[in-house]
């Protein structure tokens, strides 16, 4: 990814081109899930064609900033809620993956109406309690069976293949063989849970409790999740998102967590979710509630 230097230590840790920012009409705070490095947001690129500037929040150990200190959900809310509010007069949109999308999600309370929100399977209150952590652990000793190696990064490439295609997915020859293969092209680009990353990124989402404040209008606020997806199931996201209120709601069946990769042209998606009018989010945009 060619991404910005930041120009502004005053909103780090906030990556972004001070220039290009204050010249664009539209701006997308982008912001990635644990284990994911910024790149995942490449399809955003190309959205300036159009007017937008994209603006990233890196996570601890990656992309340039520092491991300590880790995590922490409604810190990093504030952060881009105050960055948010120095560009009150431009079109604001949020964009998270995962935990990005629990953070995005805490920003948009912050922010109220002043923004449209996307999170791409994003991750659940206390990162989905111990229904999530037990299916998670279950998994990863599966992951590690068929790898025949209890190797941490032997393990995690072989759970990479359930973070894609669910857990049916891993059990079908011919879903397997597109798992494979996109988990071939990703190897230098993935980040395994070592070095202190994952307790670096993880814990603060353990400690969430959701959003500090009601969001008050849900049209601006859409969710778009594998209906595979082995870390917060289907049924755990509706929950929440019933929970939230009236939350629109896009599923892609036989997809699973890394629904970037499996379906890139989610982004497409949040494009004409970003795009559509208030009116009429749901026609526009292809979103069901």
């Amino acid at each position: 990814m060619s991404k910005p230097e930041n120009t502004s230590d005053a909103h780090a840790p906030l990556i972004y081109d001070a220039t290009a920012v204050k010249r664009a009409t539209h701006l997308v705070i982008c912001v990635p899930g644990a284990l994911t490095r910024l790149e995942i947001f490449d399809a955003v690129l190309d959205w300036r064609a159009q007017g937008w500037e994209p603006v990233f929040y890196p996570f601890p150990g990656l992309d340039g900033r520092a491991l300590s200190p880790p995590l922490d959900i409604a810190e990093a809310a504030d952060d881009i809620a105050e960055f948010a509010r120095r560009y009150a007069k431009k079109r604001i949109c949020l964009l998270g993956f995962s935990t990005g999308g629990a953070i995005v999600v805490a920003a948009a309370a912050l922010l109220g109406d002043d923004v449209k929100t996307a999170a791409i399977a994003p991750a659940l209150p206390y990162a989905g309690g111990w229904a999530t952590m037990k299916a998670t652990t279950k998994d990863l000793c599966a992951s590690a069976l068929r790898a025949r190696s209890i190797g941490v990064r032997s393990a995690w490439r072989a759970y990479y293949h359930t973070l894609l295609v669910g857990r049916g997915g891993v059990r079908d020859d011919h879903i397997m063989q597109t798992a494979r293969t996109v988990t071939a092209k990703r190897l230098e680009h993935m980040v395994y849970p070592d070095g202190g990353l994952l307790r670096a990124h993880a814990r603060g989402l353990r400690r969430w409790p959701g959003p500090e404040k009601p969001l008050r209008n849900l049209q601006r606020l859409a969710f778009f999740v594998g209906a595979e997806d082995p870390v917060f199931s289907r049924e755990a996201t509706k929950a929440y998102a019933a929970k939230l209120g009236r939350v629109q709601l896009r599923e892609y069946a036989g997809h699973g967590h890394l629904l970037f990769l499996t379906h890139p042209a989610v982004f497409d998606d949040v494009r004409a979710f970003f795009d559509a009018t208030d009116a009429e989010p749901g026609k526009a945009s292809g979103l069901s509630d």
